[in-house]
């Protein structure tokens, strides 16, 4: 199974989290490039590429399975889930591990008593209430950084064509992260799925 691991930070082991196989081809991708060096020194196995999450480097219909663990609160999450839509294969599922609201209550307490920082984290406090509303956040200066709920991101899933959509906790006793599991359809009809290849990759 190919696997891309969206903003995969450092090089956490998602197999334990996951149904990723550590046989499955993994292809890390992130945007700092100096956490890509991290990550292919801990997993020399893999491959990893520099790239945004809004404009995927992928052709359509790449990969099997996309995870993205607590990357997605700091995207425009409409765009980051049409860009993993094009590039998941049909029945392709996607793993997501997301800010609960707990989260964001404590950067908010350590914004404290700094104003620029505090308005900040209030901004981002009223993004996750838009989401949850409409499943869409709003920007702010390029940024759309939010926590999460079953209902904003239902919406935002079913939006963006996905199925099965599935929720659970990850009790850290901290974060108590939102982890959500959706598919995609596997449409019925006419047509050859475009053929899919990765461009070379940085490391």
């Amino acid at each position: 199974m190919r696997v891309l691991d969206l903003g995969c930070g450092r090089g956490r082991n998602i197999v334990i989290t996951t149904k990723v196989a550590s046989s499955d081809e993994i292809i890390g991708m992130d945007i700092a490039f100096d956490r890509l060096q991290a990550a292919a020194r801990r997993h020399t196995s893999r491959r990893f590429i520099q790239a945004d999450a809004l404009k995927l480097p992928f052709g359509d219909e790449s990969f099997r399975c996309i995870v993205c663990q607590v990357a997605m609160p700091y995207m425009n999450i409409p765009v980051a889930l049409a860009e993993i839509d094009r590039v998941l294969e049909p029945g392709g599922t996607v793993h997501f591990s997301l800010h609960h609201l707990r989260f964001t209550l404590h950067e908010l307490k350590l914004s404290f008593p700094r104003p620029k920082a505090m308005a900040f984290r209030l901004w981002v406090l009223a993004n996750g209430l838009i989401l949850h509303f409409t499943g869409r956040p709003v920007g702010l200066g390029g940024r759309y950084e939010s926590f999460q709920t079953h209902r904003g991101m239902t919406l935002a899933l079913i939006y963006a064509g996905f199925e099965d959509v599935e929720f659970s906790r990850l009790q850290d006793n901290f974060t108590n992260q939102l982890i959500v599991n959706a598919r995609k359809p596997i449409h019925m009809g006419e047509g050859i799925p475009m053929s899919a290849q990765v461009r070379p990759a940085l490391l």
